[in-house]
């Protein structure tokens, strides 16, 4: 049970909810999981990791209701959408087959964790006296990225009949359905060959989805057939796709035509094998054991299914906001990558780390720009961003159904993210001493981003400080001395000037180039050095409280009813005035702080800041539930920190927040696992490795009576294992 999410019977309703939670992807491709005959409406969306096009305006921002406008001068907006590539249309002596259309005794449809496919099985009762069943299995593989993989047996329970099937994906509302598509001549090579060729209109790229499908026992290959099916003989059905971008190679149609001239039928079983070897591999470095809880462990596990699904090892592409599982967010890549996210991959996959590092750089350019647009030098990384690097954050919000235009502050103002980058590089750095990597991206993304920090901050009487900003909570816009945002901006000054150190007495020919290609002045880390000395960081009042920012405890108090927890925010935006005056957050801000930095704040001040602030949080972010349990499971409020570890846990299993069918939400899932490591368990690093809190055999929940994993450290992979404390 432990290895499997499934769904028994079936709900139209919750279909899109369905689609996502049953997505495929390796990183490099992602398809929603929508029926092999997809229901009218289906978002049986294809998505290739790195391939965007113009805002399209009729397509939902984050929500359903929000619409953002057309952003015609970037051909980078949004993330493009391809058809379904495993549609199939079944008909049994003229009746057309499919839970649109036909009655139905079961249905099943099961994620296997362990093995990466997605299985659905489904019985029809065509009318008294003929009965179908339709087994399928699907993955996408993490042996070879360009290739699907996708059986179907179709089975006559009780009866002999006509069989036909097509496998044809053409999508006949193309225009429609997938807007920044122009298809192009496929040539028509390979009349047995389902071939789709296209190019994106804005972004100028070329896609190719190639399909070769066999059906056991038939002579010949095609996309369509008519069959006698006898009594108990089932019919088989096996496709693979191939897909390639002009990303990649010269000729994508060209390329995926040859990845699939060789196959053959009985090469499925050995491609399909080669797929589960590849997820065995992972789950050796990634997977948790929490004896005693069963469903516990099904839910981690379906998280880090969808994180490393997620991950691609390319460094021109990042994990989106809803990985390659959805719309939502236009496939924008946040701050959460590296806050949320990074841990997971940097503990369990280290090269797929390196490559999210990788990816900042590659798009440092773009970050320069956008510090000069806010008048700044160096480089502040976009709020939003997808291939260049340049901020694609919209600026307004429309709601559909009022048509009111809603200001968006986060893009001029949402400037942590840059500090995100140097805090995952330092960890980094950390974890695996690759000085390669640090001196040959590392001390030039440090350089670039202390430069924005010194001059972003402004100079009062006695502190540098930052003014006009919004910090993790974003329900607060244009205010002052953010204290997440000053720390993290320390943190980063300070780090920069560390990485000037390193580099110039490890490697001064190569601080020589960086200086004269950067330009940089002998006395420029001296005031980087200042600027983190003199910057103004609030300290714990009398009563052990932080200030999120200046002026939030003179804020209006507002009395937060339980029912207003744990849902996307959309009424909140109605009056941004209104909410900026209330002393009401959307998620962990200070908190963040008191997370990321355990060591710097004594135990008195975590609890002091965790009982202020979790009363007025509202966890309207995914993101917040998994911080508060980890902070809630150190200070020992076991209740608290169930409670909001289970939000986290079955966020997109329960669709908690009401928008998981826009796609799963992967920072959620990294959370949950930091919120375990390092929260429950306590985890801490030193040159020896990891290593457990003395008190966490204290803090695990009820149900769970250990937990093991492993994590990688310098090198090595190390065991973690936490026993429950006998009951006195």
């Amino acid at each position: 049970m432990a290895w499997t999410v499934e769904q028994e019977g079936f709900e139209p309703a919750r279909e899109h909810d369905m689609e996502s939670i049953f997505a495929i992807g390796n990183g490099y491709v992602g398809v929603r999981g929508a029926l092999d005959t997809p229901l009218p409406g289906s978002q049986g969306d294809l998505f290739v990791a790195g391939v965007y096009d113009r805002k399209i305006s009729k397509r939902p921002y984050s929500e359903p209701e929000f619409v953002a406008a057309d952003r015609e001068d970037y051909p980078y907006s949004e993330i493009v959408t391809f058809p379904f590539p495993f549609r199939l249309a079944v008909t049994v002596d003229g009746v057309a087959v499919s839970l649109a259309k036909t009655r139905w005794l079961e249905h099943r449809r099961a994620l296997d964790l362990r093995r990466g496919v997605i299985c659905s099985y489904v019985e029809y009762d065509i009318d008294a006296d003929r009965r179908v069943t339709i087994r399928t299995q699907r993955c996408a593989s993490l042996s070879d990225l360009h290739l699907l993989l996708q059986e179907v047996t179709v089975h006559l329970v009780n009866h002999s009949g006509e069989v036909d099937l097509s496998a044809d994906t053409t999508d006949p509302d193309l225009a429609d359905n997938h807007p920044h598509l122009t298809p192009l001549d496929d040539g028509a090579r390979d009349p047995t060959l389902g071939l789709q060729r296209f190019r994106t209109q804005a972004s100028d790229v070329e896609v190719a989805i190639a399909s070769r499908v066999m059906l056991d026992g038939a002579t010949g290959e095609g996309l369509r057939w008519r069959v006698a099916a006898s009594l108990g003989e089932p019919l088989t059905l096996r496709r693979h796709v191939a897909v390639y971008t002009s990303k990649d190679v010269g000729n994508p149609l060209a390329a995926a035509i040859r990845h699939l001239e060789r196959m053959r039928w009985s090469d499925f079983d050995d491609l399909l094998a080669a797929h589960v070897e590849r997820w065995g591999a992972v789950w050796k470095r990634s997977d948790l054991h929490v004896a005693g809880s069963p469903a516990t462990e099904q839910a981690l596990r379906f998280g880090s299914y969808h994180l490393v699904s997620a991950a691609d090892r390319d460094p021109r592409v990042s994990v989106t906001g809803r990985a390659l599982t959805g719309r939502a967010y236009e496939g924008h890549i946040f701050w959460d990558v590296e806050i949320f996210k990074f841990p997971f991959y940097l503990h369990t996959a280290p090269d797929v780390a390196r490559n999210l590092l990788r990816y900042r750089y590659n798009t440092l350019d773009g970050a320069r720009r956008r510090a000069r647009q806010l008048d700044c030098s160096g480089a502040c990384f976009a709020w939003e961003s997808t291939v260049t690097g340049d901020d694609v954050t919209p600026r307004t919000i429309e709601l559909k159904t009022t048509g009111k235009i809603i200001p968006i502050f986060t893009g001029g103002q949402q400037l942590h993210v840059t500090s995100a980058v140097a805090f995952a590089l330092w960890r980094y750095w950390e974890a695996l001493h690759d000085g390669d990597l640090l001196r040959e991206i590392g001390v030039e993304i440090l350089v670039e981003t202390a430069r924005f920090w010194t001059s972003r901050a402004t100079r009062g009487q006695r502190h540098f400080h930052i003014r006009e900003v919004v910090g993790p909570d974003e329900y607060h816009h244009s205010v002052n001395d953010n204290a997440y945002t000053n720390w993290m901006a320390r943190f980063n000054l300070e780090r920069a000037v560390a990485a000037v150190v390193w580099i110039e007495g490890r490697f001064p020919d190569d601080w020589r180039a960086l200086k004269r290609r950067l330009d940089i002045r002998p006395d420029e880390p001296a005031a980087w050095a200042n600027v983190a000395r003199e910057l103004f960081v609030p300290e714990p009042n009398a009563s052990g409280v932080i200030e999120q920012f200046e002026g939030f405890f003179d804020l209006e108090d507002y009395t937060l009813p339980r029912k207003e927890r744990f849902k996307a925010p959309i009424s909140r935006l109605f009056d941004w005035d209104k909410i900026n005056r209330l002393k009401l957050i959307k998620q962990a801000d200070v908190l963040m702080l008191l997370f990321l930095f355990p060591d710097a704040f004594p135990a008195e001040v975590v609890e002091a800041n965790y009982r202020y602030y979790e009363p007025i949080t509202d966890h309207g972010s995914s993101l917040s539930p998994g911080i508060h349990a980890a902070i809630a499971a150190r200070l020992g409020l076991r209740s608290d920190a169930e409670r909001y570890w289970r939000e986290s846990l079955w966020l997109d299993l329960s669709n908690g927040m009401g928008n998981s069918a826009l796609g799963i939400h992967p920072a959620c899932m990294g959370a949950t696992w930091q919120a375990l490591v390092f929260g429950f368990l306590g985890v801490t690093f030193t040159d020896d490795g990891p290593r457990c809190a003395s008190d966490a055999g204290s803090r695990l929940l009820p149900n769970w009576l250990a937990v093991d994993l492993e994590l990688a450290w310098r090198g090595r992979i190390h065991c973690a294992h936490v026993a429950k404390e006998p009951t006195r």
